[in-house]
């Protein structure tokens, strides 16, 4: 036991701590806040929405079974929930890929991502073994697990930064804009 008598580490606490921390977050905001990756991230949330509404949209019906599985929404509301929110869906991710109200649709996708956060974690609370509906909505989709909130907080965090580091600079929305402004030039 007398072996190693050296100098025991201690974790840096105080002041020299704040510092590493301030600057790790510090590069995690320029990673996150440069450009092509807000960009990447954008379209990658507006494919993941367009990806869960094709299948809603081709079976309204299972889906509304999907909805009622979660015991939350009141049964006059399931179907007109099941019809319209794959069209949201997808309106809001082809927005998103093509760069357009990317705010709006930001924090729409937000929105929503904050609603099935909520119905997701109360059905995991509830131990209710069904499907989450997400992205099949058939009775042989996968079943729900903590994996499902889990990607629902990443897809959420990603709204977030897009929502707040977006300009534009990498949009259809912006290519027009600059296409009309040359030509009116001439």
């Amino acid at each position: 036991m007398g072996q190693g008598r050296g100098r025991i580490h201690r974790p840096q606490t105080g002041k020299a701590c704040g510092v590493e921390m301030s600057r790790a977050l510090g590069a995690l905001k320029q990673i996150i806040s440069w450009p092509p990756m807000v960009t990447c991230l954008r379209i990658a949330l507006g494919v993941v929405f367009i990806a869960a509404s094709l299948g809603k949209i081709q079976d309204p019906e299972a889906f509304a079974s999907n909805i009622a599985n979660y015991r939350v929404v009141p049964f006059p509301l399931i179907h007109i929930m099941a019809i319209v929110l794959p069209w949201i869906e997808i309106m809001a991710g082809a927005l998103l890929v093509l760069g357009v109200w990317v705010k709006a649709n930001a924090a729409l996708t937000g929105g929503l991502l904050f609603v099935f956060i909520i119905a997701v974690s109360q059905a995991l609370v509830r131990n209710l073994d069904i499907s989450c509906g997400c992205f099949d909505s058939t009775s042989s989709a996968h079943k729900m697990t903590r994996w499902t909130l889990y990607w629902d907080l990443i897809w959420i965090a990603w709204a977030m930064v897009v929502f707040t580091y977006d300009r534009g600079t990498h949009s259809i929305a912006r290519l027009v804009t600059r296409n009309f402004a040359r030509r009116s030039e001439k």
